[in-house]
């Protein structure tokens, strides 16, 4: 009986960032209801990563936390029953880091595409937060979006540094 060959790295890809969502909307959807355990499983992702990795995914997670926290304190987005930045989004910060590390080692998209990339995906996650009443924005939806999608669109491309410095590392 001959082994089954490995399944392409496109499709470790989709089952990864499927996976990811996944994680995403059960982080977002409970919040503060599961935030130890989901914060116990960020926790269990960073100390999976490669050695060389943890340092820019923390990088990662305190930059994106950074942002959350700026957003809400200018007014511009507002956590449902929370402070400034609740557990939950730091833990999602986190998760979402340590997955995006790990994938820019396998996949290696050109800084335009990331930049697309982020416009679209970083309000659309937003976008999606407001519709399950994790957080609102502090302006009407529309107007923070192109706000979101500069930021996003600029920021994503940047990662590209971090996991080259953490590629180098190991």
């Amino acid at each position: 009986m001959t082994p089954e060959p490995a399944a392409p790295p496109w499709r470790r890809l989709i089952a990864a960032g499927l996976a990811f969502n996944g994680w995403w909307l059960l982080l977002v959807y409970f919040r503060d209801h599961l935030a130890v355990l989901t914060l116990a499983g960020a926790l269990l992702a960073w100390e999976a990563l490669p050695s060389g990795l943890r340092k820019p995914a923390l990088l990662l997670a305190a930059a994106g936390s950074a942002l959350d926290f700026a957003l809400a304190a200018s007014g511009l987005l507002r956590f449902v029953g929370v402070g400034t930045l609740p557990l939950w989004m730091m833990t999602l910060w986190l998760s979402f880091a340590c997955w995006w590390v790990w994938l820019l080692q396998a996949w290696r998209p050109s800084p335009r595409l990331l930049a697309a990339l982020g416009a679209l995906a970083g309000p659309a996650a937003y976008y999606a937060g407001f519709q399950l009443q994790a957080l609102q924005p502090g302006l009407p939806w529309w107007g923070l979006m192109p706000i979101l999608a500069l930021l996003w669109g600029v920021g994503l491309p940047q990662t590209l540094r971090l996991t080259r410095q953490g590629r180098a590392a190991q």
